[in-house]
């Protein structure tokens, strides 16, 4: 049997030399109007405008109610956070804090509306702008600061800027600097990453056990030397 040819439906391209426009010498001026209208844009840094209420800004974290349980990694739905070790003044946190990353977080607050403990809450600052210099990029990374600070910082300049005006990372110590808008400074150490402790931050443990191991040994010393005698 032979197969019939099915014809193919023909699409019709029509060119621009047929397409007809409309000159007009009137719309080229019509944009002189909006030149005595006042402009919609915002002059930043110079204005500012006022938050809505409830606005879900820039996450702040209280590091004491923080118990590193990673609800908040887990319902993120860009994955921009990742629970961080944290030392400060030489002690180690017991638990891992959230750390932002900016350049993925969409500001669904899904993070802070399933903290258990409220640790991880929002401010209404909206305001972040860079030089565009690569060590500005740290900006958009970064563990959260106490709602106490941001709070404060927010009564103090009322213009709803992000709280620290620069973050320095030095990637041979781990160490970790805010440069607040009030002129202090907040440093810590990032040991690693994960829920599970890393090797760096317990060195004391180890320490602890092999000071144990050693006390054992020296009893046991003891007791056979009491023993020969």
């Amino acid at each position: 049997m032979k197969m019939e040819s099915v014809e193919k439906p023909r699409i019709r391209i029509v060119g621009e030399e047929k397409v007809k426009l409309k000159k007009s010498f009137v719309k080229p001026w019509m944009g002189i109007k909006y030149l005595f209208k006042k402009p919609v844009t915002i002059k930043i840094p110079f204005e500012k405008i006022e938050p809505a209420p409830k606005y879900r800004g820039f996450h702040t974290l209280d590091w004491k109610k923080c118990i590193g349980c990673n609800f908040c990694g887990q319902i993120c739905p860009a994955r921009a956070i990742e629970m961080t070790w944290i030392e400060v003044d030489g002690k180690i946190e017991k638990r891992p804090h959230p750390k932002v990353d900016y350049g993925r977080c969409t500001f669904c607050q899904f993070c802070v509306d399933v903290c258990p403990t409220g640790a991880l809450g929002f401010s209404e600052n909206y305001y972040l702008t860079t030089g565009g210099l690569e060590e500005d990029l740290e900006l958009y990374d970064w563990v959260p600061i106490d709602p106490k600070k941001v709070q404060e910082l927010n009564e103090k300049f009322g213009d709803y800027r992000f709280p620290v005006e620069r973050i320095k990372f030095n990637r041979e110590t781990k160490e970790v600097t805010y440069y607040l808008r009030d002129g202090t400074e907040l440093r810590f150490k990032i040991l690693g990453y994960g829920l599970r402790p890393p090797a760096a931050a317990k060195p004391k443990a180890t320490a602890k056990a092999s000071s144990g191991s050693s006390a054992k040994k020296q009893t046991e010393e003891k007791k056979e030397t009491e023993k020969s005698k």
